[in-house]
């Protein structure tokens, strides 16, 4: 299969992939890395049937005082680690800084973050999808005009959510 022929998988971060905590919901720290059940299994299966995978998420303050970017980087890179061991690997990552309040444009639902890199690739748009637990990673897919599958957050990456993949 030809990159260009390939669907994307682009998934949310916390709350889809790892744990998030339900007070900060930051992910600062690396004692509160948590990847979710079923995700390495349910990532090796999306590339074993020609996903690419491109990890779009929200960081709220990202390099602020409040959540300096360090804080970020360590256990985000543990988590790209353990999953390069499970050999998954992610295509790209996006990630917008911002705070909602910041009416920024690389905010998700909005698509400013992948529209340039997007506009280079050719893709299965028919069986891409975005798989996050939020209704601007809903709006996301739709502006994308690409599927949504829902995520129940902080529950288990389930195979059986995804019924279009063959």
């Amino acid at each position: 299969m030809t990159a260009s022929s390939q669907p994307i998988a682009f998934l949310d971060r916390d709350g889809a992939l790892i744990f998030e905590p339900t007070d900060t919901f930051q992910i600062d720290r690396l004692d509160l890395l948590k990847i979710l059940d079923g995700v390495i299994p349910g990532l090796q299966w999306l590339q074993g049937k020609g996903y690419r995978l491109v990890m779009v998420t929200n960081q709220n303050g990202l390099g602020t005082t409040a959540f300096p970017y360090k804080n970020f980087a360590t256990p985000h890179e543990q988590l790209l680690a353990t999953l390069a061991e499970a050999g998954i690997t992610f295509e790209r990552i996006f990630v917008c800084p911002h705070l909602p309040e910041d009416n920024c444009d690389c905010r998700k639902p909005n698509t400013t973050l992948v529209d340039a890199w997007l506009s280079h690739q050719s893709y299965d748009r028919s069986r891409s999808f975005m798989y996050g637990d939020r209704d601007s990673d809903a709006e996301f897919a739709r502006r994308l005009n690409i599927q949504f599958v829902r995520a129940t957050t902080n529950g288990p990456f389930e195979k059986n959510n995804f019924t279009f993949i063959k």
